[in-house]
C-alpha cells in the first residue's frame, strides 16, 4: 500500500500528533483545541494504550462481550493522523481465544509534559507497516500485506472423492 508520512512531534519517542479517534465514522472529540493528542508508535507495547479516562470511556462505548456474542456488531476504531484515518477492525483490536473475547486496550497514565500519551502497540502494528525515518524525523504508515494463511481442511475418514485443481485430478481421502 501507499506510505503515509507523519512528522515526529517529540524527539526521543517515535511520537506523532493524533487529531481525533473515531468509532465507525463518529468523531469522539478527544483531541480538540490546542491540546492535540500525542501518540507513540511503540514496537515494545503489546496492546493499544491510552489515558485511563479515555480507555474507560472506550471500554464502555465498545462494550465487547466476553463471550464474543457482539463481535460482528463492533465498530471500527479510526485514528486521525494528519489527513489520514488509520482504521482498526474488530479482528485487529479484539483477541478471540476459545470462544472468549478480550479487548486489546490498556490504561497508561503518563503525566505531563510527556503525557497524556496514547500508544500504538502490537494490535496497530500488526495491521500497519511502519517505517521509522530517523534522517527526516518522521514515521511512515501503510497497511501491511501479510502472507495468506494456509487453508485448513477437514477430511472425512473412509470416503474418497476427486478434487480438480487447475486441471489436475487428485484423490482426496
Amino acid at each position: 500500500g501507499e506510505l503515509y508520512w507523519a512528522p515526529v512531534t517529540e524527539q526521543g519517542y517515535w511520537q506523532v500528533e493524533m487529531r481525533d479517534v473515531l468509532l465507525d465514522k463518529d468523531p469522539l472529540g478527544l483531541c480538540s483545541g490546542k491540546d492535540r493528542c500525542k501518540v507513540a508508535v511503540d514496537t515494545g507495547t503489546s496492546l493499544l494504550a491510552g489515558p485511563s479516562d479515555v480507555v474507560d470511556m472506550l471500554i464502555e462505548k465498545l462494550a465487547v462481550a466476553e463471550d464474543c456474542s457482539n463481535f460482528n456488531e463492533l465498530p471500527t476504531i479510526g485514528f486521525v493522523v494528519g489527513d489520514n484515518i488509520l482504521r482498526l477492525e474488530p479482528e485487529d483490536y479484539v483477541s478471540q481465544n476459545g470462544g472468549s473475547c478480550t479487548l486489546g486496550l490498556m490504561s497508561l497514565d503518563i503525566p505531563p509534559p510527556r503525557g497524556p500519551l496514547f500508544i500504538f502497540g502490537d494490535p496497530f502494528l500488526r495491521k500497519y507497516y511502519t517505517v521509522y525515518d530517523r534522517a527526516n524525523v518522521r514515521v511512515g504508515f501503510a497497511v501491511a500485506k501479510h502472507a495468506p494463511q494456509p487453508a485448513t481442511s477437514l477430511l472425512s475418514v473412509g470416503h474418497k472423492r476427486s478434487l480438480r485443481v487447475r486441471g489436475l485430478r487428485q484423490a482426496v481421502a
